[in-house]
């Protein structure tokens, strides 16, 4: 090394050889496509059991025999594989949608990232299911936000449009405050959402003093309501024998000693010495001494003692306000003035709007208002609430029930709860909800008033939701129902019947082994109805996996040579006869087998293919033992689930399909029914004829392969070379003692990286393997001989 020093030192250099390392492959990762009823259109998506299976996908359907896919993917996990799922394509399905105009309109969402790039800015509908199919129509969305404060009842509407501003003095209301009570003075104002037969809804947005505005927060029976209670003040100064019921003159301490008869939290509190309020928790408690007066007459306690007096101040909770409430359009023109004759909280009386049940909002969740968030940024009326519900029961089979719940979604696009977590309520439903995405968002009415007086004022925020929350009175909708319709499968007439083509097609987003990681390509049933789309459908298949060269295809023969075929003779040969079809592989595994299995979601018996299985057994092989033991014969070879076989290959029967490459699949009397066969595809004589030389090469071609990608961009010197062969040779070996190669050898050095190889960049490594073999032919002979032979002399002639 260069030491770069001009004066006399030390210069330490480290030398990492330990570069690199072999780490096990996962190879228990199955694959299939279909007709699936729900879930996600040509996204591999991971599922690890039958739960997930059936969460993501729905259940086994009858129609189209789509059960047969969906058992298939069910066999397969039932060996501890996992599995990627693509629900295929097709030209009919539709996403169950409320329109905006219309009942629904033609969509077909794939996915979220279909979503994310194409409908999150849709204008014609307003809520769709996540993904195509009829599985969720009639399913409801209900949503709600802070469409009004008060139904004011009782009156003459003629003269009253959405959007007038309505007013009424507050002058002498009392305010709470800490410490201290106060009036109120100027009016309070708010607008009208919304307008019923002989009532109007109204929403408080600010109380104005002279020309002042400040923002006013609802609450129901508060100071602030646009019909408030009256105020009644009573007075009654009552005796206490004792000290005991005397109350220190401070302010904040608890009072005791009283009878708690007509007290509420939040009454008004004044004394001699100042005045107070009722902290909400406080607790009082009633004592036997004094006289008490009940019936919104709160007692004090005379000056026995250190006390002091004082006087308890209660509004009434009549709904009768004397001052006359005044209605005027935006221009200040005086519409009318009216006395409520009844008064009603609005969010109080809303419910979901469902067929089959009537629920509150109210037991959902407190009314939406304005968030933390859009209050710091001078908005409001951003928050939501979004409900699903199964109200038909043809979801859940619960009717009524509700599915999702999303409680204080914002409309600002960029709220937040947190610093990090967006709560717009599109995004948030696109990420959480199981069951629908958002649309168009509702025109809705006035979310506002601009500032200013009684006389004078404009309407802001129509439109507006989805904009970001500075400033932003955002416009409300109110309680709003959608009922999702339109949703369609692969038939007009709700079928399954999917083409070849998009089949296929599913099964084309796995080519690219560097995108998902995949050991089993399933073939579940056929292709079609004839043998040449079955075989146009296998030919696929093991094109990908010759192309890919990590894994392998299962398949079985084609349904209807096999099944509710009478003759055993003509299964046999139609077996041959599709199979001979097929392009030699040995990256392909051949069965002869339909299991009779039950099925516990129709109640029913099913003939499916054992592809599944068949890979199925190699995934758990790998799991009990290694990728390089045979999967077949009765320690490793039994089928999940089976009943009985379609086609029960006998000797002479197995001694024709075994050459032609398939494995046949048995019932073998006290074994059960098993695998009996460990053949690949390939059509000629090779090491690579054999399912576990195949999956050996498999395992440590990946394994060494991700070892070689740690020298990528180092020298190509002794130093790489003799480190790159220290990381393999001990994995060799490992695999040598688990009985997966008779012996090997690597060899990487001068001799194959020569001067021209390494001038071009390249670096090579050459690795010898001797495979074990699996026993396939077994020969017993039994021998007879004399009583006095002795045996040296007759083992020779055996």
């Amino acid at each position: 090394m260069s030491l770069n020093l001009v004066s006399p030192g030390v210069k330490v250099r480290e030398v990492d050889l330990t570069i690199g390392r072999v780490d096990a492959a996962n190879d228990q990762v199955g694959a299939i496509a279909g007709p699936f009823a729900k879930g996600p259109v040509d996204v591999p998506i991971l599922i690890e059991t039958e739960q997930d299976l059936l969460r993501t996908f729905g259940k086994p359907i009858s129609t189209d025999a789509q059960y047969d896919y969906w058992l298939s993917a069910s066999s397969y996990l039932s060996y501890g594989g996992i599995l990627r799922v693509l629900r295929s394509d097709g030209s009919t399905l539709n996403n169950a949608n409320a329109g905006v105009s219309a009942d629904s309109v033609t969509l077909k969402v794939k996915s979220y990232e279909d979503y994310v790039n194409d409908y999150s800015t849709a204008t014609t509908w307003s809520y769709a299911a996540k993904n195509p199919g009829r599985w969720a129509n009639n399913l409801k969305v209900c949503t709600i936000d802070g469409f009004a404060d008060q139904t004011i009842s009782g009156i003459d509407t003629s003269a009253i449009s959405v959007g007038f501003a309505v007013t009424q003095s507050i002058e002498g209301r009392i305010s709470a405050g800490a410490g201290s009570t106060s009036t109120y003075s100027g009016y309070i104002r708010s607008i009208v959402t919304g307008i019923g037969q002989s009532e109007i809804y109204v929403k408080v947005t600010d109380r104005v003093s002279g020309n002042d505005s400040v923002a006013a927060e609802y609450s129901q029976g508060g100071s602030l309501s646009i019909l408030a209670p009256t105020t009644t003040t009573v007075t009654t100064t009552v005796g206490v024998a004792t000290t005991a019921g005397v109350i220190d003159a401070a302010f904040d301490v608890s009072i005791s000693g009283i009878t708690t008869t007509g007290i509420q939290v939040g009454d008004a509190v004044a004394s001699t010495g100042g005045n107070s309020t009722v902290p909400a928790g406080t607790t009082v408690a009633a004592v036997g001494v004094g006289t008490i007066f009940v019936d919104r007459t709160i007692t004090g306690i005379s000056t026995a003692g250190d006390g002091a007096v004082f006087t308890f101040t209660r509004s009434s909770t009549t709904s009768t306000q004397a001052n006359t409430i005044s209605v005027s359009d935006n221009t200040g023109t005086g519409a009318t003035s009216f006395t409520s004759a009844t008064v009603n909280d609005w969010y109080d009386q809303q419910t979901l709007g469902l067929t089959n049940s009537t629920v509150y909002w109210k037991s959902i969740a407190e009314k939406p208002g304005t968030s933390q968030y859009a209050s710091e940024r001078s908005a409001a009326n951003d928050e939501i609430h979004v409900v699903v519900v199964d109200d038909t029961g043809a979801v859940t089979g619960s009717a009524g029930n509700i599915v999702e719940k999303f409680t204080y979604l914002t409309k600002s696009s960029d709220g937040l709860t947190s610093p990090t977590e967006s709560v717009y309520y599109k995004d948030y439903l696109a990420r959480i909800s199981e069951y629908v995405y958002a649309g168009a968002a509702p025109a809705g009415i006035a979310g506002g008033l601009t500032a200013g007086n009684s006389n004078s004022f404009n309407v802001s925020g129509i439109g507006n939701w989805g904009t970001a929350a500075q400033g932003t009175k955002f416009a409300v909708a109110g309680a709003k129902t959608y009922n999702l319709v339109g949703g369609e499968n692969y038939t007009a007439s709700g079928g399954f019947a999917a083409t070849l083509d998009n089949i296929v097609s599913s099964y084309e987003v796995l080519k690219n082994p560097a995108e998902y990681n995949v050991n089993f390509l399933i073939n579940g049933p056929s292709g079609g109805d004839t043998i040449y789309e079955s075989q146009a459908k296998a030919n696929k298949l093991i094109e990908i996996a010759n192309l890919r060269k990590d894994c392998i295809a299962c398949i079985s023969p084609h349904r209807a040579g096999v099944v509710n075929v009478a003759n055993s003779d003509t299964q046999t040969n139609n077996i041959i006869a599709f199979f001979d079809g097929l392009t030699s592989s040995s990256y392909a595994v051949f069965d002869s087998g339909y299991k009779y299995m039950f099925d516990r979601f129709n109640n029913q018996f099913r003939y499916i293919p054992c592809n599944a299985d068949v890979a199925g057994l190699m995934a758990r092989t790998s799991i009990n033992q290694y990728s390089w033991f045979s999967p077949a014969g009765s320690s490793r070879g039994a089928i999940n689930g089976a009943v009985k076989l379609a086609y029960n290959p006998s000797q002479a029967q197995r001694d024709l399909i075994y050459p032609k490459r398939i494995n046949p699949v048995i019932a073998s009397p006290g074994s059960g029914i098993i695998l009996f066969g460990d053949k690949t595809g390939l059509s000629y004589a090779s090491a690579f004829d054999r399912i576990n030389v195949r999956r050996l090469f498999l395992t440590i071609e990946s394994s060494i392969e991700r070892a070689a990608r740690d020298q990528l961009f180092e020298f190509n010197d002794v130093i790489t070379r003799s480190n790159f062969v220290n990381i393999v040779e001990p994995y060799l070996r490992d695999v040598k003692a688990k009985r997966g190669i008779n012996d090997f050898i690597v060899i990487c050095d001068e001799t194959n990286n020569t001067p021209d190889v390494i001038d071009s960049n390249q670096f090579r490594a050459d690795i010898f393997v001797k495979p074990a073999r699996s026993i396939n032919f077994i020969g017993l002979t039994f021998v007879a001989t004399r009583t006095g032979v002795s045996f040296e002399e007759v083992v020779g002639n055996v």
